[in-house]
């Protein structure tokens, strides 16, 4: 597989005093889904290589405002550059117009601290690294043949999840399911423009994972979305909404079930996603974690094994995912002599 290059060298960069300014119009303009997925893999492989330094992320919450904003740092040694992410969620935004995620991406010279790139992405190599993860996880832990996926939810995630799905394993039903009607429609209006498979609007969330091979959640919700009882043999369940202490999609009977329980880091599941929740009640310990993705993808750790096994992955969000993808964003920028530059 070919890696992202890391090594800047050579190439055109502004003068010292000058940031290179991203808009995400350009940015969206040299990064597919395929692209993200193979440099996400390398990311992975890297921080269980012991070849990042990725700091624990911060969180705000903004709760008067349903927001919520996260600061995410990371640099891959002997890297040219390190990065600092700044997302948010604010989940009242669609009712004014407004998306409900943004953010910006700094480069820096990881030689002298100083400034090299802006990235005003507005959340989307977020949205993009965080779908390309899922597909990972899928193509590490799904069965090799499915029928049936469901996603829960209907937000930018939803549609950025199962489009990377698509790109690792093939099926010929989505389901949907989403708290608001219009929104479901909307969804299935826009996803039938991009998948080759049958949408089919759900009236509930057991209907959504009942019977489906594959169940992606992608919502910011604070209770339990899938009950355990529905969980059958041979299903995995990618849930990447709970990125907080709070949120929670899956019941934790649901990981005190599972055959395999993959996460991105343990350090920051057992504080933030569905793992923090089932160690807390005690319905697993952290020695039940089977293992962190980046080591399946190693192959230091296997994925799926028997066909009947359950399988979950519990996606957090890690700052290589941010620095490869970043990186790979602002490579091509330079080359393409793209965007512009701010002099500071």
């Amino acid at each position: 597989m070919k890696q992202v290059r890391l090594d800047l060298v050579g190439m055109e960069m502004g003068s010292k005093n000058e940031v290179l300014l991203l808009t995400k119009e350009q940015i969206h303009s040299v990064l597919t889904m395929e692209d993200t997925i193979r440099v996400v893999e390398e990311g992975f492989k890297a921080f269980n290589s012991g070849k990042t330094v990725i700091p624990f992320p911060i969180g705000m919450q903004i709760q008067e405002n349903r927001g919520e904003v996260h600061i995410k740092p990371g640099y891959l040694k002997r890297s040219e550059t390190y990065c600092i992410k700044i997302a948010s969620g604010f989940y009242n935004n669609p009712k004014i117009g407004l998306p409900s995620s943004g953010g910006m991406i700094l480069l820096f010279d990881a030689r002298t601290g100083v400034p090299r790139s802006l990235l005003i992405d507005r959340g989307f190599i977020t949205d993009m690294r965080t779908a390309g993860a899922g597909a990972l996880a899928a193509r590490c832990l799904a069965k090799k043949s499915i029928e049936t996926a469901a996603v829960i939810g209907t937000g930018t995630q939803a549609r950025l999840q199962i489009e990377a799905l698509s790109k690792v394993r093939n099926f010929r039903v989505l389901k949907v399911w989403g708290r608001n009607p219009a929104n479901v429609k909307r969804y299935v209006e826009d996803m039938r423009q991009k998948l080759t498979a049958e949408i089919v609007p759900v009236g509930s969330t057991k209907d959504a994972v009942e019977n489906s091979e594959v169940v992606v959640t992608a919502t910011p919700s604070t209770s339990p979305l899938v009950k355990t009882e529905w969980v059958g043999e041979g299903i995995h369940i990618t849930a990447m909404g709970a990125d907080s202490p709070e949120k929670q999609e899956l019941e934790t009977g649901v990981l005190g079930i599972a055959d395999k329980i993959v996460v991105d880091s343990v350090e920051q599941c057992v504080r933030l996603g569905e793992v923090h929740h089932a160690v807390e009640d005690g319905t697993i310990s952290v020695e039940d974690i089977h293992a962190e993705l980046g080591e399946i993808l190693l192959g230091q750790k296997r994925g799926r094994e028997r066909e009947e096994e359950i399988t979950v992955c519990d996606l957090t969000g890690i700052a290589a995912q941010d620095v490869v993808t970043s990186q790979l964003v602002y490579e091509r920028a330079l080359k393409a002599k793209m965007g512009s530059y701010i002099t500071i």
